[in-house]
């Protein structure tokens, strides 16, 4: 009896690869639930503002002498700054504050600068006319103030922030809520740690994230979060408006208010948009980075997903266009994807968080690669990667995603096999 073949599709950036596989062979595809948009997004996040979550409405928080900064992510993130802007800003001025006491600070993290088409991309053309808007830049010393540290149980984070946040009287940040490997769910206080942090800030909360004993992909309340929180409260962080978005890129809800508070509403609610059940691991799992396609540092989240999904030396065939190659801001990536899991652990253990030169930062992604490549072999189909940089990451490259599953079902003829369209920001669950 001749053998029924399924065809598996996955994203590839804008366009879609293909392989054909036996049927039986697959035992999950990883489709997110079916969540129905907002029918209208401008009037809920309107609603919102006037009865947020944790804390009083924001017109009762803001002063109409208020310095405001306006914290939007920059070309890495989804959240659709440009519609929910206009609203924020009508609001602030329908409550006294007038255009120019409002700006807005990009906030990059350790990315890289974005281009001025960019900006307008992101926050809209009448809004770029309208406000002064400034971008974060990590590298810019004399642009980043020194505020002591906090604490999360023994850990001392150095917090360093750019100085344009210590010259607004309320800073409110704009954001989008998804599974995140490090910090459990993006959103909330991470617009401004990493957003607008200096180097050591960001180094300290993240390789905790990268030493945990497991990868905390869905856990809200896990130590890099947690520090994340601390360095937002003294930043002064006063109320936020984050996005929780469909696998079309439609917003189906929105929460607002306090940092922390609201932030775990719009994480429950991520948990089941995002949510893909893995009835078993899989022999084989086929990943797509979709939708953090813009480079390798972004397109790694595809990889954590994967991790959860594929047994222990089996295969993960990771698809992902990387169009800005591998990293920016981060040359030393490189030197840090050489170590093997437990000796990027002890290197880092060891490395002082504010030597700026051995960039912990990178260590994260490079420790969490290693984590992963160790657990499964990596075999990769991009265009935008050089052989060097998949030769220093551990991986094998395949020209097309069919020569990749037919290699892999050479080594595995009856792999059961996985596939996540999604591995971006997906949320495996074991049921």
């Amino acid at each position: 009896m001749k053998c029924q073949m399924k065809l598996i599709e996955v994203p590839y950036g804008n366009e879609t690869v293909r392989a054909s596989v036996s049927a039986d062979s697959v035992i999950f595809n990883g489709t997110m639930p079916e969540c129905s948009p907002l029918a209208d997004l401008e009037a809920v996040v309107l609603a919102r503002l006037d009865c947020p979550t944790g804390c009083k409405p924001l017109k009762e928080l803001v002063s109409q002498s208020d310095k405001i900064m306006i914290l939007v992510e920059d070309n890495t993130r989804q959240t659709p700054v440009k519609r929910i802007l206009p609203v924020l800003i009508n609001y602030l001025e329908q409550h006294g504050v007038k255009a120019g006491q409002i700006e807005i600070l990009i906030a990059t993290g350790t990315h890289r600068i974005m281009t001025e088409e960019e900006i307008i991309e992101k926050v809209g053309l009448d809004v770029f006319r309208k406000l002064r808007i400034y971008q974060h830049d990590c590298t810019e010393k004399n642009d980043i103030a020194d505020l002591g540290t906090v604490a999360v149980g023994p850990n001392k984070i150095p917090v360093q922030v750019n100085k344009r946040a210590l010259a607004v009287d309320f800073i409110l940040g704009l954001g989008n809520i998804v599974p995140h490997c490090d910090a459990g769910y993006s959103g909330g206080g991470k617009i401004v740690q990493p957003g607008i942090c200096g180097i050591a800030t960001t180094a300290s909360t993240h390789i905790t994230g990268a030493l945990l004993e497991e990868i905390p992909l869905g856990d809200a309340e896990n130590p890099c979060r947690l520090g994340i929180e601390k360095v937002a409260e003294r930043v002064g962080l006063r109320f936020i408006i984050n996005t929780v978005m469909n696998a079309n890129q439609e917003v189906v809800d929105v929460v607002a208010g306090d940092f922390v508070t609201a932030h775990r509403e719009g994480a429950k609610i991520a948990a089941k948009v995002y949510g893909v059940d893995i009835p078993a691991l899989a022999d084989i799992t086929i990943v797509s980075s979709h939708p953090c396609n813009i480079d390798y540092w972004q397109a790694m989240k595809g990889l954590v997903a994967a991790y959860f999904t594929v047994k222990n030396g089996g295969y993960i065939i990771f698809v992902s266009p990387c169009y800005e190659g591998l990293e920016h801001n981060h040359p030393k990536l490189r030197e840090w994807l050489k170590y093997s899991y437990k000796e990027g652990c002890d290197v880092a253990r060891h490395t002082v968080l504010d030597d700026e030169s051995s960039d912990l930062v990178a260590a994260d992604i490079a420790i969490c690669n290693a984590r992963i490549r160790e657990k499964a072999n990596i075999l990769i189909v991009s265009d935008g990667l050089s052989q060097e940089d998949i030769g220093v990451l551990g991986y094998a490259k395949f020209d097309t995603l069919q020569a990749a599953v037919d290699y892999v079902l050479q080594k595995f003829p009856n792999g059961k096999i996985g596939v996540l369209p999604r591995g971006g920001d997906c949320l495996p669950i074991r049921r």
